[in-house]
């Protein structure tokens, strides 16, 4: 795989998490319900940390290959629309919305993976969307406790 290529992939990841993490601080921002801004401020962190680890990919730094490993999808997210962002948002919305977020990229790794033939960039793409997988997993465990408390 020619580096620039790989530099360039891992920087657009980069700063797709650098735009997720100052969406969840926005949004964090606008809400007026505490827990729900403690919620979102966890989110930003997430995003946070997904960009220091694509950042030590960058800087050829060892990265523990666990980060990667999450194949667990309830596809909860799948099932609803996207919420739209208001100041007075519950949080069931909150959720569905950080849910959406993170099928979102998911999906947008995964169809980079699927379209490009050079083995080292599907590696990487196949890992980000794997990322990617592993935190709307978290965030559909959450939805499920906050949208369905009946079951539980």
């Amino acid at each position: 795989m020619e580096l620039e290529k790989y530099r360039q992939v891992i920087k657009d990841a980069i700063q797709s998490e650098i735009d997720a993490r100052q969406f969840y601080e926005q949004v964090a921002d606008r809400i007026k319900d505490d827990y729900l801004k403690k919620v979102f401020v966890g989110f930003a962190q997430e995003e946070a940390k997904h960009e220091q680890i694509l950042t030590d990919i960058l800087n050829q730094k060892k990265v523990d290959a666990a980060y990667f490993d999450c194949d667990k999808d309830f596809h909860v997210s799948e099932t609803i629309e996207m919420p739209k962002v208001s100041d007075d948002m519950d949080l069931k919305s909150a959720i569905g919305l950080a849910m959406k977020n993170e099928e979102i990229a998911m999906k947008k790794y995964t169809g980079l993976a699927e379209n490009i033939t050079d083995p080292g960039l599907k590696s990487v793409f196949l890992d980000l969307a794997a990322m990617e997988r592993g935190h709307k997993h978290t965030m559909e465990e959450k939805f499920v406790d906050v949208a369905y408390p009946e079951i539980w």
